[in-house]
């Protein structure tokens, strides 16, 4: 486990301790403090993310192979933290509040282009050669980790559990890197002819041990930002249990206002589920 998650978890219990504390309101008794009626709300939360990377992205160098363009990228990923929310109006009858999560976020993205036949030229065991047709692959990974700071305005409609939420999403990026590479997958026994290790020092390229795979781009994506912001707006349902708490799903859209990388048009957005779990922060 990072030290980036570990320091995430241990935040998010500490605020959900110290939001277990009772509030003690007006004495009407001397002796017999009440508890104060606070309209708030807090608990876990856990939910699924189907990422999608819209991107233009022509970062293999051209002058070391055939430069191809990834567009869409999806996978899928995760997200965990806290949610509190906040109560507008009275906390018997009311239809709106104000959402905020904590959360720790997995965007990932796989990118994948089919590279043409390209004719390759095969030594016989003779010493002759022959031309064979090569299939290639270009592949991009991405991992994307973030922790998130989110704020939602809630509104119930039609006197029901049913509502709609909308609200901006701050992520914090944690790690941003990819690995870039070009593959030839047939004929199996196909295989790159290297440049020297001076040429693949100064293209920014190196090889596999078997040699079938050229390594184009790896670690940190360049130019990368490390704040990402979003507009997320979904439907939520409320489904009341006894001892005064509840369980939200939701469902949202959450669209990426702002670029990955300042080199290339490459946005992140995810249709994200979840469940909320609620629990006052004072007994009414």
């Amino acid at each position: 486990m990072s030290n980036s998650l570990q320091k995430f978890i241990l935040t998010t219990l500490t605020l959900a301790i110290a939001f277990t504390v009772p509030s003690f309101g007006q004495l009407d008794d001397p002796l017999a403090p009440t508890k104060a009626a606070i309209p708030f709300y807090f608990g876990p939360v856990v939910g699924y993310n189907r990422v999608l990377h819209s991107a233009d992205i022509t970062t293999f160098n051209q002058q070391a192979v055939p430069c191809p363009v990834f567009q869409n990228g999806s996978a899928n990923g995760y997200f965990f933290g806290m949610s509190f929310e906040y109560l507008l109006g009275g906390a018997k009858d009311s239809k709106s509040s104000i959402i905020a999560r904590l959360l720790y976020n997995s965007m990932p993205a796989s990118f994948e282009v089919e590279g043409d036949e390209y004719p390759s030229t095969a030594n016989l065991p003779d010493g002759t050669t022959t031309i064979i047709n090569s299939s290639t692959q270009h592949k991009n990974e991405v991992i994307y980790n973030m922790i998130t700071a989110e704020a939602q305005y809630k509104l119930n409609l039609f006197d029901t559990q049913f509502g709609v939420i909308v609200g901006p999403t701050f992520d914090f990026a944690l790690t941003k890197d990819q690995n870039q590479t070009y593959s030839l997958l047939t004929p199996k026994e196909a295989r790159f002819n290297q440049v020297s290790p001076e040429e693949q020092a100064a293209q920014g390229i190196s090889y596999s041990d078997d040699g079938r795979t050229l390594i184009a781009k790896e670690g940190e994506i360049p130019n990368s930002s490390a704040l990402r912001v979003g507009i997320k707006f979904g439907v939520q349902y409320e489904i009341l249990l006894a001892g005064g708490f509840y369980i939200v799903p939701n469902f949202n859209y959450n669209f990426g206002v702002t670029n990955l990388s300042a080199d290339d048009d490459w946005r992140v957005s995810a249709l994200q589920m979840g469940i909320d779990i609620r629990f006052p922060s004072t007994i009414f």
